[in-house]
């Protein structure tokens, strides 16, 4: 496979725009079909030009637009790594500050418990018919007590036991307890316990917690990807320019263009990395027991995934902290429109195939309101047993149709990726506006959906028209 092949395939598509422009370098190199008078003018050395024969034909190379183009490109190269440097160094303090306040849960947690446990002897089961549990939220941290019963067991031999073995919320069933049988009443129980572990503090610090520390983590990793590829590619074109102009500067310029651009070694990176694993395998270990059943939940969503890009793959991946079976909507071409007032670069069957590798079902929204379209996907069973949730990123709280989902089942928000937006990219790789391209390619974006902004902290106009935000 040719490099430039390569180069393209490997290097995640928001960030083409900043890797060496190898394409235009191999351009140059091909050169143009030298004139008489031309081949004469470099042999006189009137500017500085190589003349190489090739399939027959001299052909002319500009070594002054080779070398202006490798600089363009070190220029470029450069100032993206030092904004994500700064990006990360900076990020790295919101990382720290989420592990702390995932220690402090945990201990509450802990505190709790131990306590729950002292104060009480008696043990935790669905309530009878006749009996009734206050459950508020402000009991939410001490999830760990609530014990979720697995409903796939044997039913009591004897429901007229059911009663007595009635238990404390706050105390896990002791080894002689018997299970409940699966009756509404139960689910009812069950959803209960659902609901008040995903508001818990403990289970809300994890998930942010652990998402943003797996986000960082792959994004050092697709830097140091990234870093290689282009060191490659800069040793790669040089090596042609040798071949093609016959001169030996390959290693020489090579030493110089590291010497002033060590961090491509990536040591920075990868001293970051040891770091950011340090507090995964801390977070790992103050995971909360979940409930019973819990990992075997459906979970929603609903997105439009234009231009799919690394923060669509995060949440989808995150999702199966609270389930084992994804399931996505997706708008179609034409709800895209009416909500964003421009059609999708990628067609709804080029975003299908994007998004279906990540989860496990899709359906089609044809509607800026999917309230129908999700509520035609949950099942009424997986809604009685509590089978399900709906989770996505917290850059859209209020999303069309929570107001009916909270009412049938949880809602959970994971952190969205930072400094990555499909306006972000539609507008540096798909905007007609030359300027408009490099001014927002190094712009800040605004932390709430990536979107850029200028020095005062403003979103720059990218279009005109109507801008209802879709839900992903």
């Amino acid at each position: 496979m040719r490099f430039g092949k390569t180069l393209r395939e490997k290097t995640i598509s928001e960030w083409r725009f900043y890797c060496v422009d190898y394409k235009q370098l191999k351009q140059v190199l091909n050169g143009k079909v030298a004139e008489e008078e031309e081949e004469e003018a470099v042999s006189q050395q009137l500017y500085t030009t190589a003349i190489s024969t090739r399939d027959g034909r001299k052909v002319k190379v500009s070594h002054e637009e080779f070398f202006a183009t490798v600089t363009a490109s070190e220029d470029k190269l450069r100032r993206f790594y030092k904004d994500k440097a700064d990006w990360a160094l900076q990020y790295l303090d919101t990382l720290a500050e989420r592990v702390e306040l995932l220690r402090q849960a945990a201990a509450t947690t802990s505190t709790t418990n131990t306590k729950s446990n002292t104060d009480t002897n008696s043990t935790t089961s669905p309530p009878s018919s006749s009996s009734t549990h206050s459950l508020s939220p402000s009991s939410c941290d001490s999830f760990n007590d609530l014990f979720v019963y697995d409903l796939d067991e044997e039913k009591q031999e004897d429901d007229s036991n059911d009663a007595n073995n009635c238990t404390n919320i706050n105390s896990p069933p002791s080894a002689s307890n018997t299970r409940p049988t699966h009756t509404r009443q139960n689910s009812e129980w069950l959803k209960e316990q659902y609901r008040l572990f995903a508001n818990s503090q403990h289970f809300h610090a994890f998930i942010y917690a652990k998402k943003s520390l797996a986000t960082y983590m792959r994004e050092l990793n697709l830097l140091l990807e990234f870093l290689q590829l282009n060191t490659t590619a800069m040793y790669k074109i040089l090596k042609k320019f040798d071949k093609v102009t016959s001169s030996n500067i390959r290693e020489e310029y090579m030493q110089g263009f590291m010497d002033r651009n060590a961090y491509l070694l990536g040591g920075a990176l990868t001293q970051l990395k040891r770091q950011v694993q340090i507090m995964i395998d801390e977070t790992e270990l103050l995971k909360p027991s979940l409930p019973e059943g819990w990992e075997d939940r459906k979970v929603y969503t609903i997105g439009c995934f234009d231009l799919f890009h690394r923060g669509h793959q995060n949440v989808l991946l995150s999702l199966r902290e609270f389930g084992n079976f994804i399931v996505a909507g997706i708008h179609d071409d034409e709800s895209y429109f009416k909500l964003k007032g421009k059609y999708p670069i990628d067609n709804l069957e080029k975003r299908i195939e994007c998004v279906k590798p990540f989860v496990d079902q899709l359906f089609v929204i044809p509607s800026t309101d999917p309230l129908i379209y999700i509520k035609s996907m949950v099942s009424t069973q997986d809604i009685e047993l509590g089978r399900c949730c709906y989770a996505r990123g917290d850059d859209m709280l209020h999303f069309p149709s929570r107001e009916w989902v909270e009412t049938v089942m949880p809602v959970h928000f994971v952190p969205r990726t930072e400094a990555c937006s499909s306006t972000l990219i539609r507008t540096i790789y798909h905007d007609a506006d030359e300027t408009l391209r490099s001014h927002v390619a190094f712009a800040k974006t605004r932390t709430s959906d990536g979107k850029p902004i200028d020095e005062n902290g403003q979103v720059i106009n990218l279009y005109q028209g109507a801008a209802a935000t879709c839900q992903a």
